[in-house]
């Protein structure tokens, strides 16, 4: 979906998108091999070229910060195609919602291996930096607001600079609201029933419990939370990009 996107470029919004489209440009390609662009003439058509070669040249070079702020957050997702595979899913738990909280888990899942940081143990910047040295793009649900910038608080310069594709943003675009749960049930996503009730009060309680006793079963069970919040972003990741990939190119 990348190289069919124009909204990047000045000016352009979704309804100038689809007017291109609909002239049969439909890739980066057409777009540089044609003269006119739908409404796209002269020197704004000239602008518009410089700018999608700029992006081929970047894409070409795997320069990923590049893409990181080349869309609004909610449009993301059409990054989803080229950078998906090495994408890495990312999911904190905290002992409250203030900026400065601490952190107690840092939750990681490449597609293959869920790896937990925790708190005391192995949580820091060093290895934050070195588990997603290689990912391509970040996946949260309610990151922007809540899981970067806390980590970014707590250990400043340890996210990489790639994309991030925030699904509670994405859900949004599908017509879908409410919490991660919530959303997970109408599309009929299930939890083990050891974890599927909970909740991140619940999370904040079994950490002062590990914390206080040294609960190793508390600890197990926060970390089995989490690993299925994580888990739980792959399969919805791919249903709704499907979803809105079908919705905007109809």
């Amino acid at each position: 979906m990348l190289k069919r996107s124009y909204i990047f470029l000045p000016g352009i919004g979704m309804s100038t998108e689809r007017s291109i489209w609909d002239c049969g440009i439909v890739d980066w390609q057409d777009f540089l091999e044609s003269d006119v662009a739908g409404p796209l003439k002269g020197f704004r058509k000239k602008r518009s070229d410089e700018r999608i070669e700029e992006a081929q040249t970047h894409l070409g070079s795997g320069n990923l910060a590049f893409f990181k702020d080349l869309f609004r957050p909610g449009d993301n997702w059409r990054l989803w195609e080229e950078f998906g595979e090495g994408a890495v899913f990312l999911d904190i738990e905290t002992t409250g919602t203030r900026r400065y909280s601490p952190i107690t888990v840092v939750g990681l899942y490449d597609g293959r291996e869920y790896r937990a940081l925790v708190r005391g143990k192995d949580l820091s910047m060093d290895n934050i930096r070195e588990v997603l040295k290689d990912a391509t793009m970040l996946v949260t649900f309610n990151g922007a607001t809540f899981d970067l910038p806390m980590i970014e608080a707590r250990y400043p310069g340890s996210l990489p600079a790639v994309p991030h594709l925030d699904l509670r943003f994405l859900a949004g675009k599908c017509g879908l609201s409410g919490g991660l749960k919530k959303i997970e049930i109408s599309m009929g996503i299930s939890r083990p029933e050891d974890v599927r009730g909970m909740s991140g009060e619940d999370a904040v309680r079994l950490w002062k419990l590990h914390e206080r006793d040294r609960n190793r079963n508390a600890l197990k069970l926060l970390l089995k939370y989490n690993m299925e919040d994580i888990l739980n972003l792959e399969p919805l990741t791919e249903e709704l990009v499907g979803r809105i990939t079908k919705e905007t190119i109809g």
